[in-house]
């Protein structure tokens, strides 16, 4: 009787283990953005969650919430802080800059190429202490940068030198906001939807701040009489992903594994999806009746660099200086890196593939 009562025991014990581990071993985590679920940013932040619930053979599951249902633009951070959220994406530069001043590496004139930019924030996130250190403060830890493409300006005025923009009205944000105010443009500082229903009713002579492709799909090209790459810009800006910092030091090694691989694939996906979404514009920009396109003269491209420079890196360096970090040796050691994926991964605008079709 004594080993019928064992065997049951044992039988019920087995039978009970891999319901047991599976449920202990499931982990299910709440994910915040401020984008619409069909943005190419979501897109991709999808691709990287799906791609490590199949890295970890569905062990880690997520719950997606798009569109600020969860946490509004200016929340998402500091709610992945506090664990609101175990995931966040936003652009932490641009909406929690006093918490994040360091991450606004991205300034104006570094760089056209997204991949390259991509690629360096993670390396110098990576090698960088007092870039971590602001993510500790924050209780949360780096896992993307997805850079947006490169500026340009829709306008009604042609755009041909720092001239032009004498007394201008720009909805513009972050870099871009800084550069063009300096060489004369007048700020205009409102949300990309308002300043589409603005420049509609004149409200604004212009808008910048905005990637390539983003306004041709939004039918800028039918709206303004003319297209400027703006000095070359550049990358203004960068969509962070981060998770709670608790959560991710809970964390099974495999599973941070998991994660860290599937951000680094992520980039390769944004890069194709970026390109396939410019060469897309770029037809849709041959087919359009009002809107002309307007190359700027290198020498006027420097000339913008260089009339602004001081003033948007000094902006850069004071912020950063206020956490204690040396803004030179941090642009410094950005740029470095940026070269070196530059060289690694080649870019063309979409100004650029457009003025390449139309010869």
């Amino acid at each position: 009787k004594r080993l019928f009562v064992q065997a049951l025991m044992c039988s019920a014990v087995v039978a009970l283990a891999p319901v047991g581990a599976s449920a202990q071993g499931a982990i299910k985590l709440k994910v915040a953005s401020n984008y619409p679920a069909n943005s190419l940013f979501s897109r991709v932040q999808q691709y990287m969650l799906d791609d490590i619930t199949k890295r970890t053979n569905g062990r880690v599951t997520f719950e997606t919430y798009y569109g600020g249902l969860l946490l509004k633009a200016a929340d998402v951070f500091p709610g992945v802080s506090r664990g609101a959220a175990d995931i966040g994406f936003s652009v932490p530069a641009a909406f929690n800059p006093r918490e994040y001043p360091l991450t606004g590496v991205t300034l104006p004139f570094l760089t056209e190429n997204v991949q390259a930019a991509s690629l360096a924030f993670r390396d110098w996130y990576n090698t960088t202490e007092a870039v971590q250190k602001e993510y500790q403060r924050n209780n949360v830890r780096f896992l993307l940068a997805l850079p947006s493409a490169e500026n340009v300006l829709w306008s009604q005025k042609k755009v041909t030198t720092a001239a032009d923009l004498k007394g201008m009205r720009i909805r513009m944000l972050l870099g871009p906001s800084d550069a063009l105010t300096a060489l004369g443009a007048t700020p205009v500082t409102v949300p990309y939807t308002d300043a589409i229903d603005l420049l509609s009713r004149g409200g604004v002579d212009a808008i910048s701040a905005t990637p390539f492709e983003q306004g041709v799909k939004d039918g800028l090209a039918e709206m303004v009489n003319y297209l400027s790459p703006a000095g070359r810009i550049g990358v203004y800006a960068a969509v962070i992903t981060a998770i709670n910092l608790d959560k991710w030091n809970a964390l099974p090694h495999d599973v941070q594994d998991a994660f860290i691989k599937s951000a680094d694939d992520a980039v390769n996906y944004y890069v194709t999806a970026q390109g396939k979404e410019a060469d897309e514009a770029v037809e849709v920009l041959l087919k359009a009746k009002r809107v002309q396109v307007v190359p700027m003269d290198p020498a006027e491209e420097k000339a913008w660099r260089d009339k602004t420079h001081d003033i948007v890196f000094k902006k850069y360096y004071d912020q950063v200086a206020r956490s204690g970090a040396n803004g030179p040796e941090l642009v410094q050691s950005y740029i470095a890196l940026l070269r070196k994926q530059e060289q690694l991964h080649p870019y063309k605008t979409g100004i650029d593939r457009y003025l390449a079709r139309k010869k």
